[in-house]
């Protein structure tokens, strides 16, 4: 498979230590959400961080 934006996003992420990702998946994002789970090394949590989840 080609490499597509996405990937490229991910790793940057990866690159950046970050280890988990928030949102709503949507049409705009479904390269973006395909690109995590085939990487498999940030984890996607649907929503929004509860208030105190970084405390």
């Amino acid at each position: 498979m080609a490499t597509i934006a996405a990937d490229y996003m991910v790793g940057a992420l990866v690159n950046a230590g970050v280890k988990r990702v928030f949102g709503v998946v949507g049409d705009s994002l479904n390269g973006f959400t395909d690109s995590l789970r085939r990487d498999g090394s940030i984890e996607w949590i649907h929503g929004f961080p509860a208030p105190g989840w970084f405390d």
